[in-house]
């Protein structure tokens, strides 16, 4: 009877763990859905958004709608990094200076004499404009700035959207994404050992892809 007691705990906790690891596999894959889910419905705000808004003459290349994805991608990426990084340094106040340098890591920069700035200073990325700037005298220079520093650009959205995307109130005219440093790896470790609620990983990757369908759509930077 011992023995028959031992053999029935035993597949108990057999079968009670394969139910934790079950319930965790679905609960990561319902969060994918999730998230599929909702990159879709912003894909389809950002087409009707474009449908109806008046779009510049200069507003060339348009992202194509298949990279779309990536691009929000990425401004998550960014949103959640500069959150998870303040977290932790406020957090942790014994945190290794190195580390605090580390997580001031920027991502992004907004606004038009920002994207300068950025550019001026021979940081490397991408230029993200909207379609809807008037009057073009505003922004029309900034194309021409960006191919003479071989940074490559597209128009992608209204001013009002990317400001929402952004998960800001004022309207953006453009920004900047900065292309991921040598500490990348660092910062990305540094954030999941502190930060157990929302992990960011691959950055460089997201970037990448990005950058290609960026670069895909654009002559100039074909080459």
């Amino acid at each position: 009877m011992e023995t028959t007691k031992i053999i029935s705990d035993t597949n108990t906790n057999i079968i009670t763990k394969n139910e934790e690891k079950n319930k965790a596999v679905n609960k990561g894959n319902n969060d994918d859905n999730d998230k599929k889910k909702n990159y879709d419905k912003v894909i389809e705000e950002i087409k009707i958004e474009n449908k109806n808004c008046y779009i510049s003459k200069i507003s060339e290349p348009l992202l194509k709608k298949k990279y779309y994805k990536n691009f929000l991608k990425v401004l998550d990426y960014a949103y959640y990094a500069k959150v998870g990084a303040s977290h932790v340094i406020k957090t942790n106040t014994n945190l290794q200076e190195e580390r605090k340098k580390i997580l001031k890591t920027k991502f992004i920069v907004i606004g038009l004499n920002q994207v300068i700035k950025a550019i001026r200073k021979g940081f490397q990325g991408i230029v993200i404009l909207a379609v809807d700037i008037f009057p073009i005298n505003i922004i029309c220079h900034l194309p021409a700035f960006c191919e003479e520093s071989n940074i490559p650009y597209t128009f992608v959205t209204t001013k009002n959207k990317l400001a929402h995307l952004c998960k800001l109130k004022r309207s953006i005219t453009c920004l900047f994404i900065f292309k991921p440093n040598d500490e990348i790896s660092k910062f990305e470790e540094t954030i999941n050992e502190y930060n157990h609620k929302q992990k960011i990983v691959n950055y460089k990757k997201l970037y990448d892809k990005l950058l290609k369908g960026v670069k895909k759509n654009h002559p100039f930077f074909q080459s």
